[in-house]
């Protein structure tokens, strides 16, 4: 069972609910040290000043907002403290919402919220109710000296919170160097392209895909350990589609034959 990094109540009008916070996903990244080539030692970080080559303890750093080019104000512990929205210490619900309406794209990472003993049948209440109504909640939180916007919604009998960037951090599409369409898309390549969309729709289901990459990668570690010989797969290159038509025709013929396409590159023997 994964340590509870947050404890608090979520308040919704004058209700208050005791929860814990959760969190919701864990990392299977192959992670690496780095090591001295010469002995294979590992390297230790050091923060070092580079005006005296001096390595510093903790004590001697403190932390600056650098306000013009090179010229910093020093914040201490109290300036953050004079912050009032920080020490607010419950997940406030503000508004209850349309899942629907949260554009992906403010998603930024995942928690699960329990019950505390005392709580249980107040927590599953506000659950059961957003069930029947179908609806999340938009809150406010503070969790790491910064105040997050966060949507909470039903899963398996707890509240899902994932927080969201605010607004003001999601970068529009409008603001990318795209070049501009001069002429009308083709019809038929359109019906193909639909058809293609249609002919590989499935139900969404993650447990289908694996992380090849990290499979292979701990083959290859797994190899290296038993001192084995590591040989690097030639790859085609992928080749420019020319005749959209033509890929979009043979892509189509590929699925109703029930031949999966090529994930990625083939080797060459």
């Amino acid at each position: 069972m994964p340590r509870a990094i947050w404890s608090g109540p979520v308040s919704f009008g004058l209700v208050n609910i005791p929860v814990s916070l959760y969190p919701a996903t864990k990392s299977r990244s192959v992670s690496f040290r780095q090591l001295h080539a010469e002995d294979n030692t590992p390297i230790n970080y050091a923060k070092v000043c580079p005006a005296d080559e001096k390595i510093l303890s903790s004590e001697e750093i403190v932390k600056g907002f650098e306000f013009e080019k090179g010229r910093f104000v020093v914040m201490e512990d109290r300036d953050f403290e004079a912050v009032t929205v920080r020490k607010g210490r419950a997940i406030e619900i503000i508004d209850f919402v349309n899942l629907a309406e949260i554009d992906p794209i403010y998603y930024q990472k995942s928690y699960y919220l329990a019950p505390q003993d005392t709580s249980l049948n107040a927590f599953r209440l506000l659950v059961e109710a957003m069930t029947r109504q179908n609806k999340a909640a938009l809150a406010k939180f503070s969790l790491r000296e910064k105040q997050h916007m966060a949507v909470l919604r039903p899963r398996e009998g707890a509240l899902l919170l994932e927080t969201l960037y605010y607004h003001d951090e999601v970068r529009s599409a409008k603001d990318l160097d795209m070049p501009a369409a001069e002429e009308e898309l083709d019809r038929r390549e359109l019906e193909l392209a639909e058809g293609l969309v249609e002919k590989m729709t499935a139900a969404f289901d993650l447990e289908r895909y694996r992380d090849e990459y990290r499979d292979e990668l701990l083959q290859v570690i797994e190899r290296k350990i038993a001192g084995k010989e590591i040989t690097v797969p030639k790859l085609a290159p992928l080749a420019p589609v020319v005749d959209i038509m033509d890929a979009l025709k043979k892509s189509i013929a590929r699925q109703e034959s029930g031949e999966e396409a090529p994930r990625r590159r083939k080797r060459v023997s």
